[in-house]
């Protein structure tokens, strides 16, 4: 059985308010590996942090501290970082994309050190990403970081890269939470960590409320276009109506249905494309609430706004991700993705200063047009029937939805 310790590479709202509080809860020694040394000095002077997580249907939160961990900057503190991943036997990741390369690099230079110390011992990554094929991703990288095929042999036998579903919501702290601790998260309650059981070379960590899995791949790309696609959908046609909360846009009829619809739309669209028995889906969502739960509950009122949802354009319109993928299988069906095409619609118009995606997006249409925009954030290919409707589709609910003073029409269609 493994040594009862973790490291955690990312101290955002999944590592602190998620995988932390799991292994906290397990009894685990911690270790988070955070790329500022900002945030890891004010983790390690305070030595501990608030989590305040949405625990019912009635809104009620419940507080408690998470303590007894170790924190440094795997940009300032590498080193140590490094040595951390010699000593433990598990790690999880929690980083966006423009992170992976950095931290391949530093499971790499564990891998280096492992062996020339003579460490024969199991190293599992568990890589709790909203992305797909993370697993592959990593592991592209990390042996491009290695230099010998003793290592290439090393990683082969006791570094086991897999993927898990991260279900639990993380949201902004409000002021009030802020006000208690600067460090805080603030997360909703999930129970558990569905896991890649295949991945592991060493033990599952023992008493931690992880759910093992098979088929992991698949099941990542169901909670994508399943599951993210939800929150997707509600908080871009929100945005688009002026709502700055998520649970005062899904009160609103108009963004709900549209929410339902389509994410009955990215469903069939998904069946098109992998085949997941009825079984393996139900199983992948058991312990997440319906669209009806949780418009009745009101969870995060208040708290967790469309901003934060529909953060990173460029990410969510890509092809393979949430909304695109799905609305290409719809039509590859036979059906119209009316809904799925309206939301990607509405992506185009949103615009944040503070999300640099949104400003990557909207000086493209300046510059290019709303055709060449979703053409290449959505990676169409308009030489392809499928790729050329969607293409369509995505224009007229642009254009339906148009409410800019124009000279004329042919400057709209630009």
């Amino acid at each position: 059985m493994g040594k009862k310790e973790v490291a955690l590479i990312g101290a955002g709202k999944i590592g602190k308010g998620y995988i932390a509080d799991l292994f906290s809860k397990a009894g685990y020694k911690m270790y988070f590996l955070c790329h500022s040394l900002r945030q890891a000095k004010e983790l390690r002077e305070q030595g501990y942090y608030t989590v305040f997580k949405f625990t019912g249907n009635d809104g009620q939160i419940s507080q408690y501290r998470i303590e007894g961990f170790e924190a440094y900057s795997t940009e300032e503190e590498f080193s140590q970082c490094a040595d951390v991943l010699c000593k433990v036997n598990y790690a999880t990741v929690h980083v966006y994309k423009n992170a992976f390369e950095d931290v391949s690099k530093l499971l790499a230079e564990a891998v280096k050190r492992r062996v020339s110390n003579g460490i024969h011992d199991t190293l599992d990554v568990i890589l709790c990403i909203n992305y797909r094929d993370t697993d592959l991703i990593f592991s592209e990288y990390i042996r491009g970081f290695l230099d010998t095929q003793e290592e290439m042999d090393y990683f082969d036998k006791y570094v086991g890269i897999g993927m898990a579903l991260t279900f639990r919501l993380g949201t902004d702290p409000n002021e009030e939470m802020l006000s208690i601790d600067r460090n805080c998260v603030c997360v909703a309650e999930s129970p558990d960590l569905p896991v890649d059981r295949e991945a592991f070379k060493g033990e599952i960590p023992e008493g931690v409320s992880l759910r093992p899995l098979s088929g992991m791949r698949e099941r990542i790309i169901y909670k994508l276009w399943c599951g993210n696609v939800r929150g997707a959908i509600t908080s871009c046609i929100a945005l688009k109506k002026g709502y700055v909360y998520t649970a005062d846009a899904i009160a609103d009829n108009e963004v709900y249905i549209a929410t339902v619809l389509g994410t009955r739309e990215a469903q069939f669209g998904f069946d098109q494309e992998f085949k997941l028995s009825d079984e393996a889906k139900a199983e992948t969502f058991s312990s997440r609430k319906s669209g009806s739960e949780e418009k009745k509950s009101g969870l995060g009122r208040h708290i967790d706004t469309c901003a934060r949802v529909a953060a990173d354009p460029v990410r969510k319109l890509a092809r393979r991700d949430r909304l695109t993928g799905p609305a290409l299988g719809v039509i590859k069906g036979g059906r119209i993705p009316f809904f799925l095409s309206r939301a990607i619609a509405c992506y185009f118009y949103y615009y944040n200063e503070n999300d640099p995606g949104t400003v990557t997006v909207q000086d493209y249409i300046k510059k290019n047009g709303i055709s060449k925009a979703v053409e290449r954030f959505c990676e169409l290919d308009l030489s392809d029937d499928t790729d050329r409707t969607l293409h369509e589709l995505v224009l007229s609910q642009y254009y339906d939805m148009y409410d800019k003073e124009i000279d004329s029409i042919n400057e709209l269609l630009t």
